[in-house]
């Protein structure tokens, strides 16, 4: 049989006849197999297409995470619309404006209240016109279900799937703005094809009868999406939870992949560091013997696999010096195996309990995982898989594998893709091992931004290369490791250039740091904004776990303490990274206040200009 066309219809059609019976998707109301998923599918587009939907009309989609989601999103491309997706956390009046740009008419919501909250904004869409519920609770008008209804009679999944061609657009992503404005990123249908053709392998889906991955990431930003259709296309089903059932419906659904970001385990770091402090002696001497022998067998299993970061794989004399070490390595591993067994069958099983047991990885994107995070879980045998990719490129450029999962390192490129370092200053490419502007080029590749020719042809050449922004370095055995974002780059009164990433990771490895963002730009030298970590920093002045942020930061005492820390962690780097100055948070950074993106990353840009008064005392 031939290779389907690399269209997301094309794909989940043939993944169908594979297996049409298997769940596809899974939530607390039930399941719903990929057989059933299709056929609702091809009513709810044979709906739209009967309330008027043509062949490249802008849909918006203003939904959260369901299993209603991915089928009113198939719906739309096989109607040949182009969805303008957002989630519900977005405010309304800013949601009004991507329709605007976008120039969109019909729109989708989530519940009714989310319909009453786009008809208060509808002067600021002009081209606005019907708004449909997906959930049909206490809708005033027109539901998913009516579109369903409509659609009985149609053409059908496979009828429809054939009108979709791999050059249609199928989204315009609005990014969620860490820097400045969002940019409308323009993907088709061959961009979603390449990452459900090829990902499925890469990320070792369908190894196992029952594959599961575990939804809890907002489905209109780009990576959710696109694991999505990799899990469905690969064999997997897709289990829907949320940020308040994330923790239990682990261990109830025993995922065999998570789809998350550094923030989910840097939480689930500091919950487990947390329960060993509270722990008796016996306990934390216990889990302190059995990490520093499973540390041990990690580190000697990497060498002895090559699993090494190095920019220059070794020649000549060195190779057979590199042999020694992975013996030696393997030999200390040997010393330390009856403690190490005991520690994997009595400590770490337990950890093991608060992901589940079927876990083979946890897929990392949308952000730098700590260094000290990455390690911790390698170690307890939980392994995180990073990988790099942006809206842009659909997203995944490369991944970590379970058969090559290098620390200090986001992986290896996917099949079909290119990765290329180049010179910020000269564009020419640089050899493995110099940091530049990572660049790629593939069929992973936006069609551009939206109604903006100039940006796009500023970041995608005439030749296919996409300037990435991100600046990193090639190792010569292809993994690519994250350097920072060339427009992050602080930029000090000497001239010296700082990427805040790395001293941010130096401040929260400590225990008496939750959160920290750093400035500088045009300063002598670097400030840091820090939340304290309430349970290792209140005890220290006799206060009560629950003291409220603001308190803390007035807190003289605290402050010290903190100014101190942020000294010592940043002693080891660069004389120019390290902090000289701080002030303290009086709330955690999120998503609710507008301080983090949906995907928890920093919105810098907005954190400076709101503590702009605290980074000037800082200062002074």
């Amino acid at each position: 049989m031939a290779d389907p066309k690399r269209t997301l219809p094309a794909l989940f059609l043939e993944a169908a006849r594979r297996r049409g019976s298997q769940v596809a998707l899974q939530d607390a109301a039930g399941t719903v197999t990929l057989n059933e998923l299709i056929a609702d599918a091809g009513r709810a587009a044979a709906g739209l297409l009967a309330h008027g939907v043509q062949k490249g009309d802008r849909i918006g989609f203003y939904a959260d995470n369901s299993r209603r989601w991915i089928l009113t999103d198939l719906a739309i491309q096989l109607a040949g619309g182009v969805s303008v997706p957002r989630g519900t956390d977005t405010p309304p009046d800013e949601y009004a404006e991507i329709l605007a740009h976008a120039g969109v008419g019909l729109v989708l919501v989530d519940h009714a209240r989310h319909a009453a909250a786009l008809e208060a904004v509808r002067a600021a869409a002009p081209d606005m016109g019907a708004i449909i519920c997906i959930h049909p609770e206490q809708a005033p008008g027109k539901t998913l279900d009516d579109l369903l209804e409509a659609g009985r009679d149609g053409p059908g999944f496979e009828a429809l799937a054939a009108h979709v061609g791999e050059r249609d657009l199928a989204t315009i992503i609005y990014t969620s703005g860490t820097t400045g404005r969002p940019k409308g990123v323009m993907l088709d249908q061959s961009n979603f094809g390449h990452q459900a053709a090829v990902c499925p392998d890469v990320f070792a889906v369908g190894r196992t009868k029952d594959d599961a991955f575990l939804s809890v990431l907002p489905p209109w930003h780009i990576f959710e999406r696109t694991v999505e259709y990799i899990a469905i296309c690969g064999g997997a089903r897709v289990v829907y939870t949320s940020r308040r059932h994330f923790k239990d419906d682990l261990a109830k659904y025993e995922p065999t992949f998570v789809p998350s970001v550094p923030r989910i385990w840097e939480t689930i770091y500091d919950g487990i560091q947390k329960a060993l402090d509270s722990g008796s002696p016996l306990r934390r001497a216990a889990f302190r013997t059995a990490y520093a022998c499973a540390s041990i067998r990690t580190r000697a299993w990497d060498r002895a696999r090559g699993w090494v970061l190095r920019h220059r794989e070794p020649r000549g004399v060195s190779v057979l010096g590199d042999l020694a070490v992975r013996a030696g390595a393997l030999v200390a591993a040997g010393v330390t195996l009856p403690f190490d067994f005991l520690g994997r069958a009595i400590v770490f099983r337990k950890l093991k309990t608060l992901v589940g047991r079927r876990l083979r990885g946890a897929i990392s994107g949308g952000g730098l995982m700590p260094a000290h995070i990455d390690r911790f879980f390698r170690t307890i045998e939980l392994p995180i898989l990073i990988g790099y990719g942006l809206t842009e490129t659909s997203p995944v450029c490369t991944l970590r594998r379970i058969e090559r999962n290098v620390l200090g390192t986001i992986g290896t490129a996917v099949p079909e893709v290119e990765m290329l370092v180049r010179s910020p200053e000269t564009g020419e490419p640089l050899p493995p091992g110099q940091v530049g502007v990572i660049c790629t080029r593939g069929p992973h590749v936006m069609q551009g931004y939206y109604r903006d020719e100039e940006l796009t042809q500023r970041v995608l050449g005439a030749d296919g290369w996409f300037d990435t922004g991100d600046l990193g370095l090639l190792t010569e055995a292809g993994d690519l490791c994250f350097r920072g974002r060339l427009k992050e780059t602080i930029v000090l009164k000497g001239g010296e250039n700082v990427e805040p990433s790395r001293v941010e990771e130096a401040l929260v490895a400590s225990p008496l740091i939750e959160q920290a963002i750093v400035v500088g730009q045009d300063r002598k030298g670097l400030a840091a904004l820090v939340l304290p970590d309430r349970a290792q920093v209140c005890p220290r002045f006799d206060l009560p776990r629950t003291t409220e942020y603001a308190v803390l930061a007035a807190h003289e005492g605290v402050r010290e303490l903190l100014r101190k820390e942020c000294m010592a962690r940043t002693r080891a780097l660069k004389g120019f990274e390290q902090v000289r100055a701080i002030a303290v948070l009086d709330e955690p950074l999120s998503a609710e206040n507008g301080l983090l993106t949906q995907t928890l990353k920093p919105r810098r840009h907005v954190i400076v200009e709101r503590y702009q008064d605290r980074i000037e005392e800082a200062y002074a």
